[in-house]
């Protein structure tokens, strides 16, 4: 949904500097006191935020539920309440949100009741940065995350409690406890930081979430993951804006170039050199990001007010260029998308042949926003991948979707919990880099092809390139003897 109109619902200093954010956004915005619902038959998100108890909360919104249009979304600034309790005395409890407004801090808590819709929360999280915050999302529960975790006599262990009972995940309880409460570093970075295995033996009662990364060997920064992934560089990487790691047959290569991982031209030719680095030597690649808050916020816009007409052409034809070599090459491509992937960031990782989430993740391709178009792809690779009815929706309004929902329309693979995100792409590289590459190569070249009659015959030729080579016999062989296939690549 769209929020063209705004109200706020409540007196005193947090109602007042909400109002001023909302007018300071350039948005529409009507401010009433508790009690008084008139004029606001054409808001689309109200914010309520002057009721401390559940009784006052419950009548407060009874009343917006009879005064609002049906499609807006009815927000709570308060955590004082369970926002599941709230929404029961209305008849749209999907569209009941929290909106913990942090007074002068970046941060909003988005939480989500129960009942809460997908779509309301995506609302929220939308309306938050236009209000130039930083939105994490979480569970309703007592404390929400920065109140909580603050609390606790064990910061960590409550931290780590926090995402045991999935009610937020690691990525957003350090977000939230930085911009929240100035914990810098969150909980998580700054256990990495200290080594998994050293926290643990302090911690007379660790967490099992703590437990089991320590035993699988995330011991934190110092061995290259932890909570969160760390790069571990290849010689002459060190210091480059795209860096590679080597993982047996798997190459990640991570992008570097904080603090938005924007695709500037020197990222474009970084990614070609490690490009061609890794060909002919990797079987997979991981795409992923050495920023734990984010994939990446797309095309570098400052690097555009330096473009003509011939320098923009030939920097657009450079990126084809590297992007259809990943698709048109044996080298099996994943993309592990960790936070927003918006624009140039979408269109890299739909470039990929894989893709998958962690839950924090979202996607959009918001160029329309800037009066401009997607020019990374985003207009030919979105709707064979989501269909042309929602690639034209997001291309065309440049709203942005969950990973759930990227999921759900085909856009990613997998959605995981964040602190599993490298693992499993890792885990999918590993898979993929053990499959015989002319096989692999085969099937990518011959599949998704736009005629159907032309992608059948595409497919007999590559059948028979795979079958006839050394890798086909081995591996029916292979079966036959029930043994492990040994590939050669010919």
């Amino acid at each position: 949904m769209f929020v063209f109109k705004a109200a706020v619902v409540g007196t005193g200093e947090l109602a007042d500097e909400i109002a001023a954010a909302i007018a300071a956004a350039g948005v529409e915005s009507v401010h009433v006191q508790a009690g008084s619902y008139d004029g606001l038959g054409d808001v689309d998100f109200v914010i309520e935020a002057g009721e401390p108890d559940l009784e006052a909360k419950h009548e407060a919104f009874a009343w917006l539920d009879a005064k609002t249009p049906g499609h807006a979304v009815l927000a709570s600034a308060t955590a004082a309440c369970s926002i599941t309790e709230v929404s029961g005395v209305t008849l749209r409890p999907e569209k009941v949100v929290g909106f913990q407004w942090f007074p002068g801090k970046r941060l909003v808590e988005v939480v989500e009741g129960d009942d809460t819709s997908e779509a309301t929360v995506q609302a929220a999280l939308s309306f938050a940065q236009t209000l130039r915050k930083t939105a994490v999302r979480c569970a309703d529960t007592p404390g929400q995350i920065v109140a909580r975790v603050t609390a606790a006599a064990d910061p960590l262990a409550e931290a780590c409690a926090v995402v045991e009972e999935g009610v937020a995940g690691v990525r957003e309880v350090d977000t939230a406890l930085a911009l929240g409460a100035g914990v810098k570093p969150g909980p998580f970075a700054a256990a990495d930081r200290e080594g998994l295995d050293e926290v643990l033996a302090r911690l007379d009662d660790p967490p099992v979430l703590l437990r089991r990364l320590v035993a699988s060997g995330r011991l934190g920064l110092a061995v290259g993951q932890g909570f969160y992934p760390y790069p571990q560089p290849a010689k002459g990487y060190e210091d480059a804006v795209v860096k590679l790691e080597w993982r047996g047959e798997v190459a990640v290569l991570w992008l570097a170039n904080p603090p938005a991982n924007s695709l500037a031209p020197t990222v474009i030719a970084a990614l070609r050199r490690a490009w061609d680095d890794l060909k002919g030597r990797a079987r997979a690649m991981v795409l992923a990001s050495a920023n734990p808050a984010l994939f990446c916020a797309g095309a570098d816009i400052k690097a555009f007010t330096e473009w003509d007409a011939w320098t923009g052409r030939a920097h657009l034809d450079e990126i084809h260029a590297l992007v259809r070599e990943w698709e048109q090459s044996p080298v099996v491509t994943i993309a592990a998308v960790n936070g927003l992937a918006f624009g140039g960031g979408c269109e890299i990782a739909m470039a990929c042949d894989i893709r998958l989430a962690a839950l924090s993740a979202s996607f959009g391709q918001p160029e329309v926003n800037l009066g401009i178009i997607p020019g990374f792809g985003g207009t030919q690779r979105l709707p064979r991948l989501v269909g042309t009815a929602k690639a034209l929706e997001m291309n065309l309004l440049g709203e942005p979707i969950s990973a759930e929902d990227a999921f759900e329309y085909g856009l990613v693979n997998r959605v995981v919990e964040d602190h599993e995100l490298f693992d499993t792409a890792l885990a999918w590289a590993r898979k993929a880099a053990g499959q015989a590459p002319i096989a692999l190569g085969q099937i990518k070249r011959v599949s998704a092809r736009g005629d159907l009659d032309d992608g059948l015959a595409a497919e007999v030729d590559g059948f028979m390139e795979a079958f006839t080579s050394e890798d086909g016999r081995e591996g029916i062989a292979a079966f036959i003897e029930k043994r492990k296939p040994r590939w050669r690549g010919r």
